[in-house]
């Protein structure tokens, strides 16, 4: 096996940004670097700082925590001297100029990664170009989707339990029972953030299906939701993820998705949620691989964090909503 993320250090993604800078605009365009922190957490303390609402704190994802990460974010009407005095721990700021949008999330064209990779008994690295484009495990983390699950089937009490948010919290004290409110009283962006998982989950389960139905299976490898299987073939081939747009089914994957919906006792008007209508999904269409670009192997070394271990560093480029992890479980055998 291998260690991944031993320490920060060992994951660093930079973001390849599509935002234009301008020398002037009513946003400020920052570059926050970050270490070990998760991105939420670094955009609320931000708002807090510069007392703003959290949605005029502009970013384009959501990187990984454990890691040293770089991207863009955007501020709204804030001067320069208001920058020069925020402090939060493990982040770094600096402003990069202006323009007159806020960044949204998409607003990428991908990242690069450099990768250490730590314990191995023996460095053989399997080159390749493509990838099938999974959901790795920091898009679950350990409640997501079933949180995304209840929040779909309206189970909002189940949701706001297992949430276990002081803010939800609070409101409950209050207002027994007012589970919608208490969710209200969290960021949209997070509550998004459970659904995207829920769906997530369900499109990961809908490309291993098709792949063993459809391809040749080259390993399949086990994590906390399923299993991951690898082909020795890139198709050119979009999953949907799931929504109340049914239209977005394709006739390669309709079977597959109904026998998942059925076990999921799952309906596509499930995903509108008039309770809080932002987090209603009409779904989207996913490339079933992506391209891997730019992939470059270091020189195998010593492991100074494991004793009689080797690592090596491995760098390359990614579209945007694909993940790193993914490539190593592929090219470390």
């Amino acid at each position: 096996m291998y260690i991944l993320k031993q320490i920060p250090e060992d994951f660093v993604v930079t973001e390849i940004s599509n935002v234009k800078i301008l020398g002037q605009g009513k946003y400020l365009y920052l570059n926050l670097k970050k270490t070990n922190r998760n991105t939420l957490d670094c955009v609320k303390e931000i708002a807090k700082q510069l007392n703003l609402k959290e949605k005029d704190v502009g970013f384009a994802g959501s990187k990984d925590k454990n890691a040293v990460t770089t991207q863009l974010v955007s501020v709204l009407g804030v001067s320069k001297e208001k920058i020069s005095k925020i402090k939060i721990d493990n982040c770094e700021l600096s402003i990069l100029g202006s323009g007159n949008k806020p960044i949204s999330l998409g607003d990428l064209e991908g990242n690069s990664f450099e990768i250490t990779i730590r314990d191995l008994e023996e460095v053989n690295i399997n080159k390749t170009n493509f990838v099938a484009n999974y959901f790795d495990e920091q898009r679950f983390s350990v409640h997501n989707v079933d949180i995304g699950r209840h929040l779909v089937k309206k189970e909002f009490k189940e949701a706001v339990k297992l949430m276990d948010d002081s803010r939800a919290d609070e409101h409950l004290e209050k207002h027994h029972n007012d589970f919608i409110g208490a969710m209200k009283k969290l960021p949209k962006r997070l509550l998004m953030m459970y659904v995207h998982a829920y769906q997530s989950y369900l499109w990961n389960e809908t490309l291993a299906e098709y792949l063993r139905k459809n391809s040749k299976v080259v390993t399949e490898v086990a994590y906390s939701l399923g299993h991951f299987v690898f082909t020795d073939k890139k198709l050119d081939l979009k999953i949907p993820l799931i929504g109340f747009n049914d239209t977005l089914v394709t006739p390669e994957t309709k079977e597959i998705i109904e026998q998942i919906m059925k076990k999921e006792n799952l309906h596509f008007s499930d995903f509108v949620i008039k309770q809080i209508p932002e987090l209603s999904m009409e779904g989207d269409l996913r490339n079933a691989f992506v391209d891997i670009t730019d992939l470059k192997i270091g020189v195998t070394e010593e492991d100074e964090l494991n004793i009689n271990k080797k690592k090596v560093k491995v760098l390359f480029s990614l579209g945007k909503g694909s993940y790193a992890t993914m490539v190593v479980r592929k090219v470390i055998s």
